[in-house]
């Protein structure tokens, strides 16, 4: 059988403000050079934020052969069958700890992922617009009456706010918790070592892929984790990812084929070895 030039590659992209811009919609072109990529003998891995519930409709309208990194890392699922390769859950303790931050931050929302639900306590505007966002719901109770163990916690508010309570976090509970923004008014919470650059080399060793033949793409803060990890880190041009200073290569943006880009980049890598 002939070999595609991307054979033993795979290329790890974030969904939202990566392969999804503000239109909301997955651009063809994208689409295109997805399927091109995995019809070469690339690994498609789509990294996101999202647990399954917040997922499931949008993975069926994209080419995906792979399962999907959810959660910022904390679990790698097959979207088509709901079937999990890995779950990193956090410690129970984020139950009684997650409490006692929303007791002090009365206006900050708590989103608790466990299995395909949502859950949230202290809902505020920020809780709206995600939910639209990413077109889910939750059902509504307090921390300790949540089922757990839970994939991941996100907390929901002002930016001064979320910025004191991931100070706190990391400062008490360090040693428990992995606490990186997403966006301006959300914080997520994973288990201790549990981000996108840890899942990304699971799940290339998972799928046998070296992790020399690994890239990565992401546009925000919880992207840094796995842009690090790779051979190549790819940014969006005009993205928090891509004004941190790292060692990145820009390229387009999510309105302009920002995963179409990197596709040409790495075929110009590969398709004469």
């Amino acid at each position: 059988m002939e070999m595609g030039i991307f054979d033993g590659v795979l290329l790890a992209s974030d969904y939202d403000g990566t392969l999804r811009g503000s239109t909301l919609k997955v651009l063809d072109r994208d689409k295109e050079a997805n399927r091109y990529f995995q019809d070469q003998g690339g690994a498609f891995v789509l990294t996101t934020g999202r647990s399954y519930a917040a997922f499931y409709r949008q993975a069926r309208e994209l080419p995906l052969d792979y399962p999907t990194l959810l959660s910022n890392g904390a679990t790698f699922c097959e979207m088509d069958t709901g079937k999990t390769i890995f779950t990193h859950n956090l410690p129970l303790r984020a139950t009684g700890d997650m409490a006692e931050v929303a007791a002090s931050y009365p206006n900050v929302a708590c989103e608790t992922y466990y299995g395909e639900e949502i859950y949230c306590f202290q809902p505020n505007e920020h809780t709206q617009d995600h939910m639209k966002l990413v077109e889910s719901s939750y059902i509504e109770c307090p921390p300790e009456q949540m089922p757990t163990p839970w994939l991941k916690v996100l907390l929901e508010g002002e930016r001064q706010d979320l910025a004191e309570i991931q100070k706190l976090i990391l400062s008490r509970w360090g040693d428990f918790y992995e606490c990186i923004f997403s966006s301006v008014n959300l914080l997520e919470l994973t288990g201790k070592n549990v981000h996108k650059g840890a899942g990304v080399l699971e799940a290339a060793k998972h799928l046998g892929v070296a992790p020399e033949h690994v890239y990565c793409v992401g546009d925000n803060d919880n992207d840094l984790p796995m842009l690090r990890t790779a051979r190549i880190g790819f940014a969006p041009e005009g993205s928090v990812a891509a004004s941190r200073g790292e060692r990145l290569e820009i390229v387009r943006d999510a309105d302009h084929g920002c995963v179409e880009n990197v596709i040409e980049i790495l075929k110009e890598r590969y398709q004469n070895r």
